[in-house]
Parts: C-alpha cells; sequence; structure tokens
C-alpha cells in the first residue's frame, strides 16, 4: 500500500480560493515544493488584518469542498490549526500556522507586517514571502525567543541586512529603538557572537513589552495558556483488539496520516505511558528491551504476584499519565496512540493472566485518566485463530464476542470497527472516526 497522504488534494483548491477571493496573505517560509506538497514543512502564512475573517471563510469552504475536518485549533494571534480530509480517493493532512496581521513575540509584532506584505513575490501562483525578510524575521523570532541563535539562521540574515540595512533600519525604527537597531547593526555586521546576541535579545524583549496595553494583551495570553490545563488541544486514542489481529498494520498507516497532520508531534506508547520501565527490564537489567505488556509472564499469577504486578503498572497508568502525557497534550497540538491500553486488563490477554477479582480492576479504572477516544479492531475470529496459535478458537471467540464487543458498548467514546476485509477499508474507517470525534469539539 502506497503513501495514504497526498497534500495537492487541498493545497491546489486552497491558494487557488484565497486568489479569488484577492485575501492579501504571504507564505512566510519553505515554499518551495508548494502547491503540490509541504515538502514535510507545515504551512506558515500571513495575513492582513482586514483580510483574516474572509480567509478563515475561505478556509472552511475549501474543506467542505474536500472532505476535511479540523482536528485540532489552538493559539490566539497565530493559531495553530491541523486539518485532514479524504478526498479523490487520498487523505490529505497538514498543520497550518495562521499569523493573524502579527509576527508575534508575546502580543506584539517582531516585524513590520505591511512592510512584508508589500514585498511578496509570486511562486507557482501563490503569494510567498521576500526571501530575505524571511531570514531576517527567522533570525529575530530566534533570538527574542531564546536569547541564542543557531548559525543557519544566522548567516542567512546576515547576508539579508547586508542587502538592505538601510531600509530595514527605516522600517524596524517603527518598532525598535535606536539602541536596538544599532545593537542589530552590530551583531549582522560581525562575526557570530552570542554575547551579543544575547544582549541584543534582552533589548528587544523589554522594548516590545514596555507598554501597558502590551502587558494587558500579555497577561491575557497567560491566562488563555492556563485554560488549556483545563481543554487541553492534543489528543489521546487507544486501539484494542484481540491478540493475532492485524491491529499493529492498521495502526502504523493511521498514525502515518496523524503525523502529518499534527506535524511530526505524534507519540506512540505500547501499552501504558511507560514512564517506568517494566518488571521484566528490572529484572534482567537489558536498557534496550522493548517495554513488554503489564504482565511478563503468559502463564495466570498467583493472587499475590498479580496483585504487585497490578499494583506497579497503575503507578504507570496515573501517575505516567499526568507527568509525561498530559503536559504535552496542554502545551502542543500533539496526539497519543496507544497500542492497547489498561482496559486490556478487562478485555484481552492480561485478563487471562492475572489472578484478581474483576472489582478490583474495575476500581483502579475510576483513578486512571480515560483515552480521549479508543477504537476496537476485530476480525473473525476463526481468522484470528489460524493466525495466532497461542489460543484456541474458544478463546478467540470469547475474546472478540464476549469482551470487546460488549466493551464497546458500555462507553459513548467506544468505537468498533471492523477489520475483516481489505486494507484500504478499515484504515479508512479508523481515520474518519478519529477525524471527525477530534473536530467535534471545536462544532
Amino acid at each position: 500500500m502506497s503513501s495514504l497522504v497526498d497534500n495537492k488534494i487541498f493545497l491546489v483548491p486552497f491558494f487557488t480560493e484565497l486568489n479569488a477571493q484577492q485575501i492579501q496573505y504571504c507564505v512566510l517560509r519553505n515554499y518551495d515544493t508548494l502547491p503540490t506538497s509541504l515538502g514535510g514543512s507545515d504551512l506558515d502564512i500571513l495575513v492582513k488584518s482586514k483580510d483574516i475573517n474572509r480567509f478563515y471563510k475561505a478556509l472552511y469552504r475549501v474543506l467542505q469542498r474536500t472532505e476535511g475536518e479540523i482536528i485540532i485549533r489552538y493559539g490566539q494571534l497565530s493559531p495553530r490549526i491541523c486539518v485532514t480530509g479524504f478526498n479523490a480517493a487520498c487523505w490529505y493532512a497538514l498543520q497550518i500556522d495562521v499569523h493573524e496581521s502579527i509576527l508575534p513575540y508575546k502580543s506584539s509584532s517582531m516585524f513590520p507586517v505591511d512592510f512584508l506584505l508589500s514585498r511578496v513575490h509570486t511562486h507557482n501562483g501563490i503569494k510567498v514571502a521576500n526571501d530575505e525578510d524571511s531570514n531576517l524575521i527567522a533570525f529575530l523570532k530566534e533570538a527574542l525567543n531564546n536569547k541564542k541563535i543557531q548559525l543557519k539562521y544566522f548567516e542567512p540574515a546576515k547576508i539579508a541586512w547586508g542587502k538592505n540595512k538601510y531600509l530595514y533600519r527605516q522600517e524596524l525604527s517603527k518598532i525598535y529603538s535606536v539602541d536596538f537597531l544599532d545593537d542589530l547593526s552590530e551583531a549582522l555586521q560581525s562575526n557570530y557572537s552570542p554575547k551579543i546576541i544575547t544582549k541584543l535579545a534582552i533589548l528587544g524583549q523589554k522594548q516590545l513589552t514596555k507598554h501597558f496595553k502590551t502587558k494587558v494583551l500579555n497577561l491575557k495570553l497567560k491566562l488563555f495558556k492556563a485554560y488549556r490545563f483545563f481543554s487541553p488541544p492534543g489528543y489521546t486514542i487507544a486501539f484494542l483488539g484481540a491478540d493475532g489481529t492485524r491491529k499493529t498494520t492498521v495502526i502504523n498507516k493511521v498514525m502515518e496520516v496523524l503525523n502529518e497532520a499534527s506535524h511530526n508531534e505524534l507519540y506512540y506508547e505500547h501499552s501504558r505511558p511507560n514512564l517506568i520501565p517494566s518488571i521484566a527490564t528490572l529484572w534482567s537489567n537489558k536498557k534496550n528491551r522493548r517495554s513488554s505488556s503489564p504482565l511478563d509472564t503468559q502463564k495466570k499469577s498467583s493472587f499475590i504476584v498479580s496483585m504487585m504486578l497490578f499494583l506497579y503498572y497503575l503507578v504507570d497508568y496515573i501517575v505516567g499519565y499526568w507527568i509525561k502525557v498530559y503536559p504535552k497534550k496542554v502545551k502542543k497540538s500533539c496526539i497519543w496512540v496507544f497500542d492497547t491500553y489498561f482496559y486490556d486488563y478487562l478485555t484481552g490477554s492480561k485478563r487471562e493472566r492475572i489472578k484478581l477479582p474483576v472489582w478490583i480492576i474495575k476500581l483502579a479504572q475510576f483513578f486512571i485518566p480515560e483515552p480521549d477516544l479508543v477504537i476496537c479492531l476485530g476480525e473473525n475470529p476463526e481468522v484470528i485463530c489460524n493466525r495466532n496459535l497461542k489460543m484456541t478458537l474458544k478463546e478467540t471467540e470469547a475474546q472478540v464476542n464476549n469482551n470487546l464487543k460488549l466493551f464497546c458498548d458500555s462507553k459513548p467514546n467506544v468505537f468498533w470497527i471492523d477489520i475483516d476485509q481489505s486494507e484500504e477499508v478499515p484504515i479508512n474507517e479508523c481515520l474518519r472516526v478519529i477525524s471527525k470525534h477530534m473536530s467535534s469539539r471545536y462544532k
């Protein structure tokens, strides 16, 4: 099966629509492969203030025509929008950073927007920023946010400043003081000096945040970030399936699309957050051993051993989630994919290898953060049994029909998908369910 993603399906009509509506915009960087692809990048686009509402209307029209959805959206001033869609028998998935008439350091613009938009040129019918302006912006962004610069940003900015020094000083004087411009000129006309760049960054930060109105806006941004703790942009998905299903194949293909949509902010874990090592790893002291499932034996454990193992991994499900998973969900447009989860104690192979009353497992479940979405992958028990010789047909039927299907009917965020068909069908169905469920947060 070839690659599932072809972003041309979205990009071509999207830029055609922006141009048809005469929206004033420009792509800020990484435009060489547009509009056929993003070349592994996200889409950074600046929109003039008067056209922001029309820009979003154009975006929604294109999404509707290409059967797309917004699966993640967060941020103020420069919202980050992750979209997926299925059209012409293929998926598209990408991340768009929309700069709403600002190139922000906190709530201030670090570079004059009108000046940048007045110098755009056309590449394959797409309005793109002047390369020298983009290089200087990248330098300022790195310096102001990190107080240091990588050489890959320094050298292009130095060339841009050398060619446009007087023009840049004139335009940047609308934002910065003469002292800052002198320091900027010194930094970009000398050899790379971390000390000068740090001094420049500190001065720039002070000047961009000194006004009372700016301080109020910065406070609002902090409050918005605090709100994300209660409504995180990130998302968690768990896949369940009987032993021997084609679960891994389906998950890998689904992750290919989701990774594109989140611009490489996809995290995969087997069974649990894996903040702490498996018991087998602790005993064997093999650091490179893959994290195993919560019970590291095929034999049914005694009650005491089962309880000790269960409590050990329970810590990972609870503490591991809040320390490892949730902070990223709050801060980033990320997607976490779990291949099986705690529910396997109730529905899958873990249930067969522990000697604990079901009520203990269900009680523990009350304290474990649940994934946002659970997908149960089902298949003909006979087919599974032929593939997985460790289980009898009776055991397989019990796991699929009595455990998984019953669990699937018990929760509103759990979906059953039959994978006993051609490979493309269950993959597409999984992605449709995920896209619809994630996008429902914004409707």
